[in-house]
């Protein structure tokens, strides 16, 4: 893949997955840049172990919440690298294996005009090869890559109505979708995993966003219950094992 493509990255105590995370992105991005929101674990040391990891941004002090804040930051450093692309990351997020010649013809090839690509998100679930598909689990589409030219190197983040501007976009927003296309690339996320990590997100979004109807109080990301889950409760598939190799 000849396109310089930049991925960024906004994290806070990842070291379960972020080792993963970054040998995935490194298959396919030229560079990486990190913006660490005062982790006490060893998700630092670990990203500086990667050769293209190139910036870290670590914040040493806690601000208040502010994700847009965040990320603009993010994409500041991610452009300073002259960015054909640029391609944004969560620390719990692992790129499918052999995307890199999936992206590359998509690039190239088949949409050279797209300047935003959209991932759909697979939601792992209690084991490696365990994806939930129930309601917005099975059509969770993200934007997560930006083309960089004179029209959107000018572009920033926008801020939501959410307290702390929860739910950001991850990159900035087009005003049309005429040149948003849909990439066959797919991205495993781990951030409801457990039941652990799901009781812990389910009690930091309430207390950020309570009483929050749109979002149904958050109790999809426990149960199948909830306007944002499936009819019939929770369903899952299971990936055959090339496609986790």
């Amino acid at each position: 893949m000849n396109s310089k493509i930049v991925a960024m990255y906004r994290i806070q105590n990842e070291e379960r997955w972020i080792e993963k995370s970054l040998e995935s992105a490194s298959e396919i991005c030229q560079e990486i840049v990190i913006l660490d929101d005062c982790s006490t674990d060893n998700t630092v040391n670990i990203c500086k172990k990667f050769p293209k990891v190139v910036d870290i941004y670590e914040r040493k002090e806690p601000l208040p919440l502010d994700e847009v804040r965040d990320r603009n930051i993010l994409l500041q450093m991610a452009l300073k690298r002259n960015p054909e692309y640029v391609l944004s990351l969560d620390g719990d997020e692992i790129i499918m294996p052999n995307s890199k010649e999936i992206l590359s013809e998509e690039l190239k090839i088949l949409y050279p005009e797209a300047l935003v690509f959209s991932f759909q998100f697979l939601y792992v679930w209690d084991d490696p090869a365990k994806i939930r598909y129930d309601g917005i689990y099975g059509k969770t589409w993200h934007p997560r890559l930006l083309k960089i030219n004179n029209n959107t190197s000018s572009l920033t983040v926008q801020e939501t109505d959410y307290p702390g501007n929860l739910h950001c976009g991850s990159i900035p927003k087009l005003e049309v979708d005429d040149y948003l296309y849909r990439s066959n690339v797919k991205i495993l996320h781990y951030g409801n995993f457990d039941n652990e990590i799901r009781q812990k997100k389910l009690s930091y979004y309430n207390k950020i966003d309570p009483n929050s109807s749109e979002q149904d109080d958050y109790v999809h990301i426990v149960s199948g219950e909830g306007s944002r889950s499936g009819p019939k409760g929770m369903e899952f598939l299971l990936l055959p094992d090339l496609l986790l190799s």
